[in-house]
């Protein structure tokens, strides 16, 4: 198998994160450790959406693209859940005052990165279960949803093949990501 970057991204709860740890396991990528979550506590904050009664999001969100950046570039190849459009997308619906030509550089650099980028719609599959650091609004997920795939139809770097993952059933999806990682 050639060398892979491969990245997840979307909206809570549309399983990024149960398909990058599986990929992850299954051929042995290493998985980007820097997430909100991680980045929220280092902060000093239980969650990303503390940040945003403190007023710093814009911080939160920058220092989070420019960690999961880093750890990316340091990397021959990995998997990750999130991409940099995901920061991106949120950092648009919740503070667009601080995203600039600095955070949009670092954003769209990281994408540049990436060789593939599975989008996982919330019309395919949605499940915010039981998450307390999740947002509940299907609204605001649906809102997330289509702010990050215009970002992914008009910024996305040129070498980045974009998939989008047409099935809800966990089994439908690892089948298709063993086809995937079979061709490339």
């Amino acid at each position: 198998m050639k060398t892979q970057r491969l990245a997840f991204c979307g909206a809570s709860g549309t399983g990024k994160t149960t398909l990058a740890t599986w990929v992850s396991s299954t051929y042995g990528l290493p998985i980007n450790p820097v997430g909100s979550r991680s980045v929220a506590r280092a902060m000093g904050f239980d969650s990303a959406y503390e940040t945003d009664a403190a007023g710093r999001r814009g911080e939160f969100q920058l220092r989070l693209a420019r960690e999961k950046t880093e750890w990316e570039a340091s990397q021959a190849e990995f998997v990750t859940d999130r991409t940099t459009f995901d920061n991106l997308a949120y950092s648009m619906l919740h503070d667009c005052r601080n995203v600039d030509s600095d955070f949009l550089n670092i954003t769209c650099g990281g994408m540049a990165r990436y060789q593939f980028v599975v989008y996982c719609p919330t019309a395919v599959f949605f499940n915010v279960a039981d998450d307390p650091e999740r947002a509940k609004s299907s609204t605001y997920q649906h809102l997330y949803d289509a702010t990050l795939w215009g970002l992914l139809q008009k910024l996305r770097p040129a070498g980045t093949r974009l998939i989008v993952m047409p099935f809800a059933q966990l089994e439908h999806r690892k089948d298709f990501l063993r086809q995937l990682m079979g061709k490339f």
